[in-house]
Protein backbone atom coordinates (compact mmCIF):
# COMPACT_ATOMS: atom_id res chain seq x y z
CA UNK A 1 0.00 0.00 0.00
CA UNK A 2 1.16 3.50 -0.66
CA UNK A 3 1.63 6.05 1.71
CA UNK A 4 -1.15 8.70 0.07
CA UNK A 5 -3.40 5.41 0.28
CA UNK A 6 -2.40 4.34 3.90
CA UNK A 7 -2.90 8.41 4.98
CA UNK A 8 -6.86 8.16 3.61
CA UNK A 9 -10.17 8.34 5.87
CA UNK A 10 -12.29 5.59 5.99
CA UNK A 11 -15.27 6.54 3.69
CA UNK A 12 -17.39 7.11 6.82
CA UNK A 13 -14.76 9.43 8.32
CA UNK A 14 -14.20 11.15 5.21
CA UNK A 15 -18.11 11.48 4.84
CA UNK A 16 -18.29 12.82 7.92
CA UNK A 17 -15.07 15.26 7.35
CA UNK A 18 -16.82 16.74 3.87
CA UNK A 19 -20.27 16.81 5.98
CA UNK A 20 -18.76 19.25 8.18
CA UNK A 21 -16.66 21.38 6.08
CA UNK A 22 -20.14 21.17 3.63
CA UNK A 23 -22.34 22.74 6.91
CA UNK A 24 -19.78 25.02 7.73
CA UNK A 25 -20.19 26.50 4.21
CA UNK A 26 -23.50 26.24 4.21
CA UNK A 27 -24.10 28.82 7.06
CA UNK A 28 -21.65 31.04 5.42
CA UNK A 29 -23.20 31.08 2.57
CA UNK A 30 -26.61 31.72 4.15
CA UNK A 31 -25.27 34.47 6.69
CA UNK A 32 -23.66 36.62 4.08
CA UNK A 33 -27.06 37.41 2.19
CA UNK A 34 -28.35 39.23 4.83
CA UNK A 35 -25.37 42.40 5.24
CA UNK A 36 -25.03 41.75 1.09
CA UNK A 37 -28.84 42.84 0.91
CA UNK A 38 -28.39 45.88 3.01
CA UNK A 39 -25.67 46.85 0.57
CA UNK A 40 -26.77 46.94 -2.84
CA UNK A 41 -30.68 46.12 -1.68
CA UNK A 42 -33.57 44.53 -3.85
CA UNK A 43 -32.44 45.68 -7.35
CA UNK A 44 -29.14 44.81 -6.70
CA UNK A 45 -29.61 41.26 -5.23
CA UNK A 46 -31.55 40.92 -8.57
CA UNK A 47 -28.92 41.74 -10.90
CA UNK A 48 -26.35 39.14 -8.60
CA UNK A 49 -28.84 36.35 -8.38
CA UNK A 50 -29.60 36.67 -12.38
CA UNK A 51 -25.84 36.68 -12.73
CA UNK A 52 -25.21 33.28 -10.70
CA UNK A 53 -28.08 31.22 -12.37
CA UNK A 54 -26.19 31.80 -15.80
CA UNK A 55 -22.69 31.23 -14.15
CA UNK A 56 -24.24 27.81 -12.14
CA UNK A 57 -26.20 26.46 -15.54
CA UNK A 58 -22.69 26.84 -17.72
CA UNK A 59 -20.62 25.43 -14.75
CA UNK A 60 -23.15 22.52 -14.56
CA UNK A 61 -23.22 21.96 -17.95
CA UNK A 62 -19.67 21.98 -18.35
CA UNK A 63 -17.70 20.80 -15.59
CA UNK A 64 -19.79 19.05 -12.52
CA UNK A 65 -19.57 15.90 -12.76
CA UNK A 66 -16.06 15.25 -14.05
CA UNK A 67 -14.60 15.33 -10.61
CA UNK A 68 -16.16 12.17 -9.16
CA UNK A 69 -15.72 10.40 -12.54
CA UNK A 70 -11.89 11.38 -11.98
CA UNK A 71 -12.38 10.10 -8.00
CA UNK A 72 -14.04 6.78 -9.46
CA UNK A 73 -11.25 5.75 -12.28
CA UNK A 74 -8.52 6.60 -10.09
CA UNK A 75 -9.52 4.64 -7.01
CA UNK A 76 -9.97 1.38 -9.41
CA UNK A 77 -6.49 1.70 -10.47
CA UNK A 78 -4.65 2.33 -7.19
CA UNK A 79 -7.14 -0.57 -5.73
CA UNK A 80 -4.85 -2.56 -8.80
CA UNK A 81 -1.85 -0.96 -7.85
CA UNK A 82 -1.44 1.10 -10.50
CA UNK A 83 -0.62 4.23 -9.39
CA UNK A 84 1.34 5.28 -12.61
CA UNK A 85 -1.91 4.55 -14.49
CA UNK A 86 -3.79 6.47 -11.77
CA UNK A 87 -1.63 9.41 -12.03
CA UNK A 88 -2.18 9.43 -15.41
CA UNK A 89 -5.69 9.24 -15.48
CA UNK A 90 -5.80 12.76 -13.20
CA UNK A 91 -3.24 14.58 -15.42
CA UNK A 92 -5.13 13.89 -18.70
CA UNK A 93 -8.27 15.12 -16.56
CA UNK A 94 -6.69 17.94 -15.45
CA UNK A 95 -6.16 18.77 -18.75
CA UNK A 96 -9.40 18.19 -19.80
CA UNK A 97 -11.41 20.52 -17.31
CA UNK A 98 -8.93 22.81 -17.77
CA UNK A 99 -10.20 23.15 -21.77
CA UNK A 100 -13.67 23.23 -20.91
CA UNK A 101 -13.34 25.52 -18.11
CA UNK A 102 -11.77 27.70 -20.29
CA UNK A 103 -13.93 27.52 -23.03
CA UNK A 104 -16.82 28.29 -20.76
CA UNK A 105 -15.00 30.82 -19.44
CA UNK A 106 -14.53 32.22 -22.45
CA UNK A 107 -18.12 32.08 -23.51
CA UNK A 108 -19.47 34.10 -20.08
CA UNK A 109 -17.61 36.48 -20.90
CA UNK A 110 -17.44 37.55 -24.20
CA UNK A 111 -21.02 36.35 -24.24
CA UNK A 112 -22.15 38.77 -20.98
CA UNK A 113 -22.86 42.13 -23.39
CA UNK A 114 -25.33 40.23 -25.43
CA UNK A 115 -27.43 38.20 -22.29
CA UNK A 116 -27.26 41.33 -21.12
CA UNK A 117 -28.75 43.18 -23.57
CA UNK A 118 -30.93 40.44 -23.90
CA UNK A 119 -32.96 40.91 -20.32
CA UNK A 120 -30.92 43.82 -18.38
CA UNK A 121 -28.09 45.87 -19.50
CA UNK A 122 -26.77 46.37 -15.42
CA UNK A 123 -26.44 42.80 -15.42
CA UNK A 124 -23.45 42.53 -17.97
CA UNK A 125 -21.39 43.81 -14.58
CA UNK A 126 -21.95 40.63 -12.60
CA UNK A 127 -21.80 38.38 -15.49
CA UNK A 128 -18.49 39.22 -16.72
CA UNK A 129 -17.23 39.42 -13.39
CA UNK A 130 -18.25 35.17 -12.60
CA UNK A 131 -16.45 34.61 -15.91
CA UNK A 132 -12.96 33.97 -14.43
CA UNK A 133 -14.51 31.18 -11.92
CA UNK A 134 -15.89 28.74 -14.27
CA UNK A 135 -11.79 28.60 -15.18
CA UNK A 136 -10.76 28.33 -11.45
CA UNK A 137 -13.46 26.07 -10.29
CA UNK A 138 -12.95 23.69 -12.78
CA UNK A 139 -9.43 23.20 -11.70
CA UNK A 140 -10.22 22.98 -8.24
CA UNK A 141 -12.67 20.46 -9.12
CA UNK A 142 -9.54 18.52 -10.63
CA UNK A 143 -7.33 18.63 -7.75
CA UNK A 144 -10.65 17.73 -5.17
CA UNK A 145 -10.91 14.62 -7.28
CA UNK A 146 -7.66 13.62 -7.33
CA UNK A 147 -7.45 13.73 -3.25
CA UNK A 148 -10.92 12.20 -3.64
CA UNK A 149 -9.79 9.14 -5.45
CA UNK A 150 -6.77 8.55 -3.06
CA UNK A 151 -9.68 8.44 -0.35
CA UNK A 152 -8.28 11.51 1.01
CA UNK A 153 -10.90 14.17 2.24
CA UNK A 154 -9.49 16.93 4.42
CA UNK A 155 -7.91 18.71 1.84
CA UNK A 156 -11.08 18.97 -0.25
CA UNK A 157 -13.01 19.68 2.58
CA UNK A 158 -10.43 22.37 3.72
CA UNK A 159 -10.80 23.58 0.60
CA UNK A 160 -14.17 24.09 0.27
CA UNK A 161 -13.94 26.10 3.87
CA UNK A 162 -11.47 28.40 2.52
CA UNK A 163 -13.02 29.01 -0.72
CA UNK A 164 -16.39 30.14 0.84
CA UNK A 165 -14.73 32.18 3.67
CA UNK A 166 -12.62 34.38 0.73
CA UNK A 167 -15.76 34.32 -1.15
CA UNK A 168 -17.86 35.60 1.10
CA UNK A 169 -15.31 38.06 2.48
CA UNK A 170 -14.49 39.32 -1.21
CA UNK A 171 -18.22 39.67 -1.57
CA UNK A 172 -19.11 42.00 1.13
CA UNK A 173 -16.06 43.80 0.67
CA UNK A 174 -16.20 44.21 -3.14
CA UNK A 175 -19.91 45.02 -2.77
CA UNK A 176 -19.07 47.70 0.03
CA UNK A 177 -16.65 49.40 -1.57
CA UNK A 178 -17.91 49.42 -5.06
CA UNK A 179 -21.60 50.87 -4.01
CA UNK A 180 -20.91 54.28 -4.71
CA UNK A 181 -20.39 53.23 -8.44
CA UNK A 182 -23.90 52.44 -8.39
CA UNK A 183 -25.67 49.43 -7.52
CA UNK A 184 -25.07 47.41 -11.14
CA UNK A 185 -21.10 47.93 -10.20
CA UNK A 186 -21.49 46.90 -6.73
CA UNK A 187 -23.34 43.75 -7.91
CA UNK A 188 -20.71 43.08 -10.17
CA UNK A 189 -18.26 43.46 -7.42
CA UNK A 190 -20.56 40.92 -5.17
CA UNK A 191 -20.13 38.26 -8.21
CA UNK A 192 -15.89 38.78 -8.58
CA UNK A 193 -16.08 37.40 -4.99
CA UNK A 194 -17.36 33.87 -6.08
CA UNK A 195 -13.85 34.59 -8.57
CA UNK A 196 -11.86 35.39 -5.31
CA UNK A 197 -12.70 32.59 -3.47
CA UNK A 198 -12.47 30.25 -6.20
CA UNK A 199 -8.48 31.20 -6.88
CA UNK A 200 -7.89 31.06 -3.09
CA UNK A 201 -9.55 27.30 -3.22
CA UNK A 202 -7.43 26.35 -5.72
CA UNK A 203 -4.36 27.71 -4.48
CA UNK A 204 -5.03 26.26 -1.09
CA UNK A 205 -5.21 22.71 -2.62
CA UNK A 206 -1.86 22.83 -4.97
CA UNK A 207 0.41 23.04 -1.42
CA UNK A 208 -1.07 19.50 -0.68
CA UNK A 209 -0.80 18.27 -4.56
CA UNK A 210 2.51 19.55 -4.81
CA UNK A 211 3.79 17.59 -1.73
CA UNK A 212 1.99 14.42 -2.76
CA UNK A 213 2.82 14.79 -6.52
CA UNK A 214 6.68 15.05 -5.27
CA UNK A 215 6.04 12.09 -3.46
CA UNK A 216 4.60 9.67 -5.73
CA UNK A 217 6.93 10.60 -8.68
CA UNK A 218 9.81 10.01 -6.13
CA UNK A 219 8.01 6.64 -5.32
CA UNK A 220 7.68 5.70 -8.84
CA UNK A 221 11.38 6.09 -10.03
CA UNK A 222 12.69 4.18 -7.00
CA UNK A 223 10.67 1.12 -8.08
CA UNK A 224 10.53 -1.12 -10.97
CA UNK A 225 7.89 -0.65 -13.30
CA UNK A 226 5.41 -3.26 -12.95
CA UNK A 227 4.38 -5.97 -15.57
CA UNK A 228 2.29 -4.54 -18.09
CA UNK A 229 -1.00 -6.72 -17.99
CA UNK A 230 -2.13 -5.13 -21.23
CA UNK A 231 -1.64 -2.29 -23.78
CA UNK A 232 -1.54 1.68 -21.87
CA UNK A 233 -5.14 3.00 -22.78
CA UNK A 234 -5.24 5.40 -25.07
CA UNK A 235 -5.65 9.23 -23.89
CA UNK A 236 -8.88 9.17 -25.97
CA UNK A 237 -10.16 6.39 -24.58
CA UNK A 238 -9.46 7.80 -20.77
CA UNK A 239 -11.31 11.15 -22.17
CA UNK A 240 -14.32 9.12 -22.97
CA UNK A 241 -14.57 7.05 -20.16
CA UNK A 242 -14.74 10.30 -17.62
CA UNK A 243 -17.38 12.33 -20.10
CA UNK A 244 -19.31 8.85 -19.86
CA UNK A 245 -19.26 8.77 -16.19
CA UNK A 246 -19.91 12.40 -15.82
CA UNK A 247 -22.74 13.47 -18.16
CA UNK A 248 -24.81 11.59 -16.49
CA UNK A 249 -24.36 13.05 -13.12
CA UNK A 250 -24.34 16.70 -14.63
CA UNK A 251 -27.88 16.00 -16.12
CA UNK A 252 -28.61 14.68 -12.44
CA UNK A 253 -27.77 18.17 -11.52
CA UNK A 254 -29.66 19.90 -13.81
CA UNK A 255 -33.07 17.82 -12.84
CA UNK A 256 -33.37 19.25 -9.23
CA UNK A 257 -33.68 22.64 -10.35
CA UNK A 258 -36.34 22.01 -12.94
CA UNK A 259 -38.29 20.11 -10.46
CA UNK A 260 -38.20 23.80 -8.63
CA UNK A 261 -39.27 24.93 -12.42
CA UNK A 262 -42.23 22.66 -12.28
CA UNK A 263 -43.00 24.63 -8.93
CA UNK A 264 -42.73 27.89 -10.11
CA UNK A 265 -44.96 26.87 -13.39
CA UNK A 266 -48.06 25.47 -11.90
CA UNK A 267 -48.32 26.35 -7.94
CA UNK A 268 -48.88 29.94 -8.48
CA UNK A 269 -51.31 29.12 -11.82
CA UNK A 270 -53.14 26.26 -9.16
CA UNK A 271 -53.21 28.42 -5.96
CA UNK A 272 -54.69 31.38 -7.89
CA UNK A 273 -57.59 28.59 -9.07
CA UNK A 274 -58.99 27.71 -6.15
CA UNK A 275 -59.21 31.70 -5.01
CA UNK A 276 -56.21 32.83 -3.83
CA UNK A 277 -54.91 36.56 -4.85
CA UNK A 278 -51.74 36.76 -7.39
CA UNK A 279 -49.65 38.09 -4.17
CA UNK A 280 -51.27 35.50 -1.74
CA UNK A 281 -49.99 32.64 -4.39
CA UNK A 282 -46.67 34.57 -4.60
CA UNK A 283 -46.10 34.44 -1.18
CA UNK A 284 -47.12 31.01 -0.79
CA UNK A 285 -44.83 30.02 -3.11
CA UNK A 286 -42.12 31.95 -1.91
CA UNK A 287 -42.42 30.06 1.62
CA UNK A 288 -42.69 26.77 -0.22
CA UNK A 289 -39.15 27.64 -2.38
CA UNK A 290 -37.40 29.88 -1.12
CA UNK A 291 -38.25 29.44 2.68
CA UNK A 292 -39.03 25.91 3.05
CA UNK A 293 -37.22 24.14 0.92
CA UNK A 294 -34.17 25.72 2.24
CA UNK A 295 -34.48 24.27 5.23
CA UNK A 296 -34.85 20.67 4.08
CA UNK A 297 -31.89 20.58 2.04
CA UNK A 298 -29.74 21.84 5.06
CA UNK A 299 -29.86 17.66 7.00
CA UNK A 300 -28.74 16.70 3.53
CA UNK A 301 -24.88 18.03 3.73
CA UNK A 302 -24.25 14.71 5.89
CA UNK A 303 -25.42 12.90 2.86
CA UNK A 304 -22.91 15.02 0.02
CA UNK A 305 -20.09 13.88 2.21
CA UNK A 306 -21.57 10.16 2.20
CA UNK A 307 -21.98 10.44 -1.55
CA UNK A 308 -18.43 11.76 -2.35
CA UNK A 309 -17.05 9.51 -0.08
CA UNK A 310 -18.80 6.32 -0.92
CA UNK A 311 -18.10 6.85 -4.81
CA UNK A 312 -14.27 5.97 -4.98
CA UNK A 313 -15.22 3.33 -1.41
CA UNK A 314 -17.26 1.56 -3.73
CA UNK A 315 -14.84 1.80 -6.73
CA UNK A 316 -11.95 0.10 -4.90
CA UNK A 317 -14.20 -2.60 -3.44
CA UNK A 318 -15.39 -3.49 -7.51
CA UNK A 319 -12.20 -3.27 -9.00
CA UNK A 320 -10.99 -5.73 -6.12
CA UNK A 321 -13.70 -7.54 -7.27
CA UNK A 322 -14.83 -7.99 -3.08
CA UNK A 323 -18.38 -7.64 -3.19
CA UNK A 324 -19.26 -8.32 0.49
CA UNK A 325 -16.98 -4.97 1.02
CA UNK A 326 -19.39 -3.50 -1.49
CA UNK A 327 -22.42 -4.41 0.33
CA UNK A 328 -21.09 -3.72 3.08
CA UNK A 329 -19.91 -0.08 2.68
CA UNK A 330 -23.81 0.71 0.87
CA UNK A 331 -25.46 -1.45 4.14
CA UNK A 332 -23.51 0.99 6.56
CA UNK A 333 -23.94 4.04 4.20
CA UNK A 334 -27.66 3.67 4.04
CA UNK A 335 -27.60 2.94 7.83
CA UNK A 336 -25.94 6.57 9.03
CA UNK A 337 -28.22 8.14 6.59
CA UNK A 338 -30.90 6.77 8.27
CA UNK A 339 -29.40 7.72 11.63
CA UNK A 340 -29.73 11.28 10.62
CA UNK A 341 -32.75 11.70 8.31
CA UNK A 342 -35.14 10.47 10.38
CA UNK A 343 -34.43 12.67 13.56
CA UNK A 344 -34.15 15.56 10.96
CA UNK A 345 -37.36 14.67 9.68
CA UNK A 346 -39.46 14.11 13.13
CA UNK A 347 -37.40 17.52 14.20
CA UNK A 348 -38.80 19.56 11.37
CA UNK A 349 -41.90 18.23 11.32
CA UNK A 350 -42.59 19.24 15.79
CA UNK A 351 -40.50 22.16 15.55
CA UNK A 352 -41.85 23.51 11.68
CA UNK A 353 -43.43 27.27 13.29
CA UNK A 354 -40.89 27.60 15.37
CA UNK A 355 -38.17 27.37 13.67
CA UNK A 356 -39.56 29.39 11.17
CA UNK A 357 -40.35 32.11 13.31
CA UNK A 358 -37.01 31.77 14.57
CA UNK A 359 -35.25 31.82 11.05
CA UNK A 360 -37.54 33.95 8.87
CA UNK A 361 -39.90 35.40 11.61
CA UNK A 362 -42.67 34.08 9.50
CA UNK A 363 -43.92 31.29 11.70
CA UNK A 364 -46.70 30.67 9.04
CA UNK A 365 -44.18 29.32 6.85
CA UNK A 366 -43.91 26.40 9.19
CA UNK A 367 -47.32 25.05 7.24
CA UNK A 368 -45.21 23.81 4.03
CA UNK A 369 -42.00 23.32 6.37
CA UNK A 370 -44.31 20.38 8.32
CA UNK A 371 -45.50 18.50 5.06
CA UNK A 372 -42.44 19.10 3.51
CA UNK A 373 -40.26 17.38 6.18
CA UNK A 374 -40.60 13.76 4.86
CA UNK A 375 -38.89 15.10 1.86
CA UNK A 376 -35.55 14.47 4.14
CA UNK A 377 -35.54 11.00 4.41
CA UNK A 378 -36.08 10.81 0.72
CA UNK A 379 -33.92 13.19 -0.40
CA UNK A 380 -30.97 11.50 1.78
CA UNK A 381 -31.60 8.31 0.83
CA UNK A 382 -31.18 9.15 -2.94
CA UNK A 383 -28.52 11.05 -2.57
CA UNK A 384 -26.62 7.96 -0.23
CA UNK A 385 -27.61 5.37 -3.21
CA UNK A 386 -26.60 7.52 -5.86
CA UNK A 387 -22.99 7.72 -4.38
CA UNK A 388 -23.38 4.17 -4.60
CA UNK A 389 -24.90 3.44 -8.28
CA UNK A 390 -21.95 5.95 -9.22
CA UNK A 391 -19.07 4.37 -7.14
CA UNK A 392 -20.46 0.78 -9.62
CA UNK A 393 -19.90 3.09 -12.99
CA UNK A 394 -23.71 3.02 -13.21
CA UNK A 395 -23.65 6.80 -13.43
CA UNK A 396 -27.26 6.61 -15.44
CA UNK A 397 -29.34 4.86 -13.10
CA UNK A 398 -29.46 7.85 -10.61
CA UNK A 399 -30.66 10.38 -13.34
CA UNK A 400 -33.43 7.88 -14.81
CA UNK A 401 -34.60 7.26 -11.43
CA UNK A 402 -34.20 10.92 -10.60
CA UNK A 403 -35.99 11.81 -14.06
CA UNK A 404 -39.28 9.69 -12.85
CA UNK A 405 -39.40 10.98 -9.41
CA UNK A 406 -39.55 14.54 -11.60
CA UNK A 407 -42.39 13.17 -13.64
CA UNK A 408 -44.26 12.00 -10.19
CA UNK A 409 -43.88 15.10 -8.82
CA UNK A 410 -44.49 17.11 -11.91
CA UNK A 411 -47.97 15.38 -12.09
CA UNK A 412 -48.91 15.46 -8.92
CA UNK A 413 -48.51 19.54 -8.02
CA UNK A 414 -50.75 20.39 -10.82
CA UNK A 415 -53.22 17.56 -9.48
CA UNK A 416 -52.95 18.51 -5.29
CA UNK A 417 -52.02 22.14 -5.27
CA UNK A 418 -55.64 22.58 -6.78
CA UNK A 419 -57.31 20.60 -3.60
CA UNK A 420 -58.46 23.75 -1.61
CA UNK A 421 -58.32 21.75 1.28
CA UNK A 422 -54.40 21.12 0.74
CA UNK A 423 -53.31 24.06 -1.30
CA UNK A 424 -49.28 24.74 -0.28
CA UNK A 425 -49.32 21.69 1.22
CA UNK A 426 -50.31 20.09 -2.06
CA UNK A 427 -47.10 21.01 -4.20
CA UNK A 428 -45.09 20.50 -0.64
CA UNK A 429 -46.56 16.56 -0.38
CA UNK A 430 -45.94 16.30 -4.50
CA UNK A 431 -42.04 17.06 -3.46
CA UNK A 432 -42.23 14.33 -0.79
CA UNK A 433 -43.52 11.62 -3.24
CA UNK A 434 -40.99 12.56 -5.96
CA UNK A 435 -38.14 12.06 -3.85
CA UNK A 436 -39.67 9.06 -2.76
CA UNK A 437 -40.27 7.28 -6.01
CA UNK A 438 -36.38 8.08 -6.92
CA UNK A 439 -35.49 6.91 -3.64
CA UNK A 440 -36.91 3.68 -3.74
CA UNK A 441 -35.91 3.22 -7.76
CA UNK A 442 -32.43 3.62 -6.18
CA UNK A 443 -32.40 1.16 -2.86
CA UNK A 444 -33.81 -1.09 -6.08
CA UNK A 445 -31.34 -0.61 -8.77
CA UNK A 446 -28.60 -0.97 -5.59
CA UNK A 447 -30.65 -4.61 -4.58
CA UNK A 448 -30.77 -5.71 -8.26
CA UNK A 449 -26.48 -4.53 -8.76
CA UNK A 450 -24.96 -5.90 -5.67
CA UNK A 451 -27.49 -6.92 -2.65
CA UNK A 452 -28.22 -5.12 0.51
CA UNK A 453 -28.44 -6.33 3.60
CA UNK A 454 -30.06 -3.77 6.00
CA UNK A 455 -30.60 -4.49 9.38
CA UNK A 456 -33.88 -3.19 9.72
CA UNK A 457 -33.85 -3.30 13.60
CA UNK A 458 -30.97 -1.92 14.31
CA UNK A 459 -31.22 0.40 10.99
CA UNK A 460 -34.23 1.18 10.90
CA UNK A 461 -36.65 0.38 14.02
CA UNK A 462 -34.63 1.82 16.71
CA UNK A 463 -33.60 5.09 15.15
CA UNK A 464 -37.63 5.24 14.38
CA UNK A 465 -38.33 4.58 17.95
CA UNK A 466 -35.63 6.97 19.10
CA UNK A 467 -36.69 9.49 16.65
CA UNK A 468 -40.41 8.99 17.71
CA UNK A 469 -39.68 9.57 21.54
CA UNK A 470 -37.49 12.68 20.67
CA UNK A 471 -40.60 14.14 18.42
CA UNK A 472 -43.13 13.27 21.91
CA UNK A 473 -40.83 15.27 24.15
CA UNK A 474 -40.53 17.83 21.63
CA UNK A 475 -44.25 18.07 21.27
CA UNK A 476 -44.53 18.49 25.09
CA UNK A 477 -41.90 20.61 25.89
CA UNK A 478 -42.10 23.34 23.52
CA UNK A 479 -45.48 25.06 24.76
CA UNK A 480 -43.97 24.86 28.38
CA UNK A 481 -40.27 26.39 27.75
CA UNK A 482 -42.00 28.92 25.08
CA UNK A 483 -44.14 30.89 27.83
CA UNK A 484 -40.71 30.64 30.19
CA UNK A 485 -37.95 31.38 27.90
CA UNK A 486 -39.62 33.45 24.80
CA UNK A 487 -39.89 31.66 21.18
CA UNK A 488 -36.63 32.09 20.25
CA UNK A 489 -34.96 31.01 23.29
CA UNK A 490 -37.39 28.09 23.55
CA UNK A 491 -36.64 27.04 19.91
CA UNK A 492 -32.58 26.72 20.43
CA UNK A 493 -33.32 25.02 23.43
CA UNK A 494 -35.44 22.33 22.57
CA UNK A 495 -33.54 21.68 18.98
CA UNK A 496 -30.56 21.14 21.54
CA UNK A 497 -32.39 18.98 23.71
CA UNK A 498 -34.34 17.04 21.36
CA UNK A 499 -30.90 15.85 19.60
CA UNK A 500 -29.56 14.64 23.16
CA UNK A 501 -32.77 12.66 23.62
CA UNK A 502 -32.26 11.31 20.65
CA UNK A 503 -28.68 10.26 21.35
CA UNK A 504 -29.02 8.60 24.67
CA UNK A 505 -32.29 6.53 23.39
CA UNK A 506 -30.38 5.49 20.50
CA UNK A 507 -27.65 4.55 23.48
CA UNK A 508 -30.08 2.77 25.89
CA UNK A 509 -31.92 0.98 22.85
CA UNK A 510 -28.46 -0.32 21.67
CA UNK A 511 -28.79 1.29 18.08
CA UNK A 512 -25.36 2.30 18.16
CA UNK A 513 -21.95 0.78 19.00
CA UNK A 514 -18.26 1.37 20.02
CA UNK A 515 -17.53 0.80 16.29
CA UNK A 516 -20.14 3.41 15.12
CA UNK A 517 -18.68 6.00 17.71
CA UNK A 518 -14.81 5.29 17.08
CA UNK A 519 -15.68 6.56 13.21
CA UNK A 520 -16.29 10.40 14.55
CA UNK A 521 -13.03 12.38 13.32
CA UNK A 522 -11.10 13.81 16.37
CA UNK A 523 -13.57 13.05 19.27
CA UNK A 524 -14.66 9.60 17.96
CA UNK A 525 -12.54 7.29 20.22
CA UNK A 526 -12.81 9.24 23.31
CA UNK A 527 -16.67 9.37 22.96
CA UNK A 528 -16.32 5.97 22.54
CA UNK A 529 -14.62 5.48 25.72
CA UNK A 530 -15.70 7.30 27.94
CA UNK A 531 -19.99 6.42 27.19
CA UNK A 532 -18.11 2.19 27.45
CA UNK A 533 -17.24 3.52 30.95
CA UNK A 534 -20.50 4.71 32.02
CA UNK A 535 -22.01 1.42 30.41
CA UNK A 536 -24.13 3.69 27.45
CA UNK A 537 -22.08 1.83 24.71
CA UNK A 538 -21.11 -1.57 24.22
CA UNK A 539 -18.48 -3.31 21.26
Amino acid sequence: MTPERAGRETYLQGAFILAGAAMISRILGAVYRIPLARFISDYGMGLYGAGYQIYQVLLGISTVGINVAISKVMAEKLARDDERGAFRVFGISFLLLAALGLGSALLLGFGAKPLADHWNPDVFFAVVALAPAIFLVALEGSLRGYFQGYQRMTPPAVSQIVEQFFRVSAVLVLAYVLLPRGEAVAAGGAALGATAGAMLGAVYLLFPYVRSRGDVRRRLASQPAPPRRGPVEPAGDVVRRIVTLAVPISIAGVVIPLMGIADLLFVPDRLEAIGFSVVESTKLYGQLSQMAMVLINFPAVVTYGLQTSLVPAISEAQALGDTDGIVRKATSGIRATLLIALPAAVGLWVLASPICGLLYRHPEVGVPLAALSGAVIFLMIQQTTSGVLQGLGRTDLPVRNLIVGAVVKTALVWFLTGVPALNIRGAAYSTVAGFLVAAALNVISVSRLVGLKVDLVSSVLKPLVASAVMGGALYLAFPVLQPALGADVATLTAVGAGGLVYGLVLLLVGAVKERDLALLPGVGSRLARLLKGVGLVRD
